[in-house]
């Protein structure tokens, strides 16, 4: 059995909760969180007097075979055999990005059907079982829980005793606070003695002693059947003041209408999900051979990543968590890799990640002329906390004060200091990257059809930036670009190319505002700037920067001068790039650039939609397939790792995989000029 990703999505509803299993079988160990944390997560099939398990390992229950596994865009589907029965076992995640109310509600399902080889016995029952490490990240806790009947079905639940709302922001830790909720016919609250008694004796008890593992299980009698998996955390995001509940609460709603909808909708939900994955499947299969696979990877993985919620004006913001990087949320330097997905399916999303980024600019302690990196710290829009003076004990928001190790932080109220505090460190700063990138965001929204009143209410930013791109863009002094972990960069060639697209942007925004003169200016100006760059640049490929001949970097922010029409560095210059690209690549990809053997999986599916030619595209992005399928790292879907051996650098768990649908993106047209 060939495997398919290095872990398997099982339910993903944010960042917050996000269970894979990392095993080639499901019941080959524990379930983990998404940055690895033991999940211990058990499903049984009780059938004659015997007791098999399906998920997780038991040694006291019989190991059900595992016959196949396949990954579609919101389904895992497991197959199961034994003398008895065969099982098929389906972990469905409901995210669909064209569908809020169901993107939103915090329930996914796991789907089961036994065809027995005989009658079902007495005795059959199927059983999922949620140990109590969902309740805390790497410390025991006290858990206290019970059951919360919901008419035909029964919700079993638990917490910790002590429940710190939002109180973790670390980046790899996992949540501390709030509900987790398991669903189904019967449901208990029980201690794992009486787990172990259902797997000897198939019975269930409404038990729980103190100081024993309390654990929530659900029993299902039919062979035919789901369960539902929840989690409701109270409170989700700190917005600048406003504290915000998810957006499927938005009207009073509580984990119990949660619930309910997706019991009464789940043949509906189900069905919708399926046929979105079925015109997904044929658009990726006219891409070429294995990209269906790439994109299963990533879709899940890219909406889990975010929180959906909606603030006190009414206004949806989509909130990214910085996984295993350094846990920012609202990054802008993330949400731009990320974009394709969201301009694809529903632009609205990519407008509800930038309110945020227009809104902290807006604030007195922001003076810089170009655009913030990001919001704070997840949950936490607080103020950006990038590059911020570890030094600056005066106004205590440094870095160190609030502590970047693990375990919880209080948060700084940065977006309250004065201008006068000189809280950020201006070399720490992504100038060019940032202006570029939202600028690219803003008319890559107003092309795919999201409308143009973030761009009028925040027109006079846009410009500021665009004049900072005028300015320092054709060559960027020594300045960090979104792959900032190689380093300051002068004259970074792709990050010129950045501001380029950014300047092209500006004469979109300006025209679908009707500002025809000062449209046809910038549409001059970026003609200019991009025939001074390719005179920089040579007739050969693009080095990575300015007088470093013999040298290459993935150009991958060619792609909106291209989606958006300009075309003003040339086809031939982006073919002429690829050509060159395949020339370098490993088993495992193109390395970034010159000087290391790492990628990033998402630049590499930009590039791949630079060129026309199909087969040049697949043999680029072919070895992103391979990397699924060999790496070492048992952990989803990293998009930093080096290109000879598969092994993770950094970035697990990252919402930049939504770059993965760049070709997609190209071949929908949606960019072009209308």
């Amino acid at each position: 059995m060939q495997r398919k990703l290095p872990a398997y999505p099982l339910w993903i509803i944010d960042p917050d909760f996000s269970v894979w299993s990392k095993n080639d079988t499901l019941n080959g160990g524990d379930a983990i969180f998404w940055q690895g944390t033991s999940r211990r997560t058990y499903g049984f099939v009780r059938f004659g007097g015997k007791t098999y398990c399906f998920l997780g390992r038991r040694d006291d229950a019989i190991p059900l075979v595992q016959k196949d596994v396949s990954v579609t865009a919101f389904e895992t589907a497991y197959t199961f055999a034994c003398a008895e029965f065969t099982l098929k076992v389906w972990f469905v995640s409901p995210l669909p990005p064209d569908n809020l109310e169901t993107l939103s509600c915090p329930v996914c399902y796991t789907r089961y059907e036994v065809k027995p080889k005989r009658e079902l016995p007495e005795d059959f029952s199927v059983a999922l079982v949620l140990d109590e490490e969902y309740c805390y990240s790497a410390k025991r806790a006290p858990v206290i829980g019970g059951v919360l009947p919901c008419g035909k079905f029964e919700a079993a639940f638990m917490t910790r005793r002590r429940n710190l709302v939002a109180s973790d922001t670390s980046d790899t830790y996992a949540p501390d606070h709030g509900y987790t909720y398991l669903a189904g016919e019967e449901s208990f609250f029980v201690t794992e003695a009486a787990v172990n008694r259902y797997v000897a004796e198939g019975k269930a008890e409404y038990l729980r002693e103190s100081n024993e593992r309390a654990c929530i299980m659900s029993v299902n009698r039919s062979s035919r059947g789901f369960f539902m998996t929840a989690h409701d955390d109270l409170v989700s995001v700190f917005y600048f003041g406003e504290w915000l509940k998810g957006y499927y609460f938005r009207d009073g709603k509580t984990i119990v209408d949660a619930l309910a909808y997706a019991f009464d909708s789940e043949e509906k939900i189900v069905c919708k999900c399926r046929s979105f994955d079925k015109k997904l499947r044929t658009d990726c299969n006219a891409v070429g051979e294995g990209y269906y696979r790439l994109a299963c990877a990533a879709l899940r993985q890219t909406m889990g990543g975010h929180k959906l919620v909606q603030n006190g004006k009414g206004e949806l913001l989509f909130l990214s968590k910085e996984c295993d990087s350094n846990g920012c949320i609202g990054t802008a330097d993330i949400s731009y890799p990320s974009m394709p997905l969201f301009l694809l399916y529903n632009p609205e999303l990519v407008n509800a990640m930038m309110r945020g980024i227009f809104a902290f600019a807006r604030m007195p302690v922001w003076t810089f002329g170009f655009a913030p990196h990001d919001l704070g710290t997840y949950p936490w829009c607080s103020g950006q906390v990038y590059g911020v003076r570890e030094e600056n004990d005066k106004f205590n928001c440094g870095m160190l004060a609030f502590g970047w190790g693990e375990g919880p932080k209080t948060q700084p109220m940065l977006y309250l200091r004065p201008a006068a505090g000189n809280v950020y460190n201006e070399d720490m700063q992504m100038p060019v990257e940032e202006c570029g990138n939202m600028l690219v965001m803003t008319a890559a929204v107003i092309r795919a059809g999201g409308g143009t009143e973030l761009a009028a209410r925040n027109f006079d930013l846009l410009e500021k930036w665009v004049g900072y791109l005028e300015k320092y863009g054709l060559k960027p002094e020594n300045q960090l670009c979104t792959d900032d972990f190689a380093g300051h960069l002068a004259g970074n060639v792709n990050l010129a190319v950045k501001a380029l697209v950014g300047i092209e942007s500006f004469s979109i925004i300006c025209r679908a505002l009707g500002k025809e003169t000062l449209a046809a200016e910038y549409e001059a100006k970026a003609a200019s700037f991009a025939a001074a760059l390719k005179k920089e640049t040579g007739e050969g490929v693009m080095p990575l920067a300015y007088g470093r001949e013999g040298t290459y970097s993935l150009k991958y922010n060619l792609l909106s001068d291209k989606l958006f029409g300009f075309d003003l560095i040339g086809q031939d210059v982006c073919e002429r790039e690829v050509s060159y690209y395949l020339t370098k690549n490993n088993r495992f990809g193109v390395p970034l650039d010159t000087r290391e053997n790492y990628t990033k999986s998402d630049w590499i599916l930009w590039c791949a939609a630079l060129t026309d030619d199909k087969e040049k595209a697949r043999e680029l992005y072919a070895p992103v397939v391979r990397y699924l399928e060999e790496s070492p790292v048992r952990l989803p879907f990293g998009d930093w790792y080096r290109t000879e051996k598969g092994e993770i650098v950094h970035f697990i768990n990252r919402t930049v995989q939504g770059g993965i649908f760049a070709p997609l993106l190209k071949a929908s047209g949606k960019l072009e000029q209308r």
